[in-house]
């Protein structure tokens, strides 16, 4: 029989960003081949003025979806804002949990996304009906910028991942990143879901320029596009065929500390805003590699979705990426290292046709496709319903 899943998340495309949490939105994906499942997203919406909640009910991949949106634009962030905050984020679980129970019915399993507000309505559902819980982090804060959270807020991450029947990271560096911020259980490493992409689809032809692409905000430090943008302008003229092309989240960022690059840009430095997925695996599959520039990453999607498209990684030793990039797949070097970056660009230049994408795309299929990635929490799940010895 088939086990009733519910995603209880503070992450999850939505009106307000269409990307945010795409990778728990392909968890679900996974998960609904093996369980019946529906996803509650609870999230503040600044754009509201008219009402304090909102909310809409979706099948979506066959599947039901509740987003449930509180007003937070008529507070302020500190003090008694943020108490009043907490109270819509509370009312706001109410509401998603009786259209849950409308549209869904009872979980077996609740299932939590992302520290540490959607634990509270798990932790009801564990205390009311029995419901077992466990949880599943995503978040490179743990491993880049820890969190600071007040004693209390912590000491209650703290119980929550205690009392969860398992957590589960994409990565052994987030679950290690994780144990240090002081949050013990069992824990479980679940990568994240990849689709493979069509190989009819059109990829590089013979003799057009090497495009090289990137993906991330220049004001993310985490990111370190300015840093590619340096080396980049400093090589550019030993592979005069390269164009760096660089997939930013937003299209409203300005090009500051990038005046190195200036006569680049619009000639070998190009900028791509606010792509949806399927915008940003065509750019993958017209590519000749990517670079992952990153100073630190929990998985990087991004480094996983070029290898779906069959395509070579570059890569800093970032924390995620070096658990499945190896010389077969890419390149790897150190972060902060300013001429192992500018080899590895000339290097990947001369070599990026000599990986065979069919390989590149079978260690994704082999490790992160959905039936893989879902195989594996169903066993999850099956281990917290299975009876416990006395």
């Amino acid at each position: 029989m088939r086990k009733n899943i519910l995603f209880i998340t503070r992450w999850y495309p939505n009106r307000v960003d269409k990307l945010d949490g795409n990778f728990i939105e392909n968890h679900a994906r996974a998960v609904s081949l093996y369980c019946n499942i529906a996803v509650l997203y609870i999230g503040a919406d600044p754009g509201m003025s008219n009402r304090l909640y909102d909310w809409e009910v979706e099948k979506e991949f066959g599947f039901t979806v509740i987003r449930i949106w509180y007003r937070n634009n008529d507070v302020s962030a500190k003090g008694l804002g943020r108490v009043i905050k907490l109270f819509r984020y509370i009312k706001a679980t109410q509401l998603g949990w009786q259209l849950i129970k409308k549209n869904f019915g009872m979980p077996d399993v609740s299932h939590v996304h992302i520290f540490t507000r959607p634990v509270l309505l798990a932790l009801y559902l564990q205390y009311k009906y029995r419901i077992p819980y466990m949880l599943s982090e995503h978040s490179s804060h743990f491993v880049h910028n820890l969190p600071v959270l007040l004693p209390p807020l912590k000491w209650f991450a703290q119980i929550a991942a205690r009392q969860a029947c398992f957590i589960t990271a994409v990565s052994k560096t987030l679950q290690q990143a994780m144990l240090s911020f002081g949050l013990r259980g069992n824990y479980i490493v679940v990568p994240n879901v990849v689709f493979v992409q069509d190989s009819s689809q059109k990829t590089m032809a013979e003799g057009e320029a090497i495009n090289i692409i990137a993906i991330g905000s220049l004001t993310d430090p985490r990111k370190n596009i300015k840093g590619l943008i340096e080396a980049f302008t400093r090589i550019h003229h030993l592979i005069p065929a390269a164009r760096l092309n660089i997939i930013r989240p937003a299209s409203n960022q300005s090009l500051h500390n990038i005046e190195l690059a200036n006569d680049l840009l619009n000639k070998k430095i190009f900028f791509h805003d606010y792509l949806s997925n399927a915008e940003v695996y065509r750019l993958l599959l017209q590519s000749s590699f990517l670079i992952v520039n990153s100073l630190s990453e929990t998985f990087s999607m991004a480094a996983a979705e070029a290898l779906a498209c069959g395509k070579p990684v570059v890569t800093t030793r970032c924390g995620g990426p070096e658990e499945f990039i190896d010389e077969s797949s890419g390149i790897l070097i150190d972060t902060h290292d300013e001429i192992q970056l500018e080899q590895a660009l000339i290097r990947m230049c001369n070599e990026y046709k000599l990986y065979d994408a069919e390989k590149l795309k079978k260690f994704v299929c082999d490790h992160f496709s959905e039936e893989i990635v879902g195989k594996k929490l169903l066993g999850i799940y099956e281990k917290i319903l299975s009876p416990q010895p006395s």
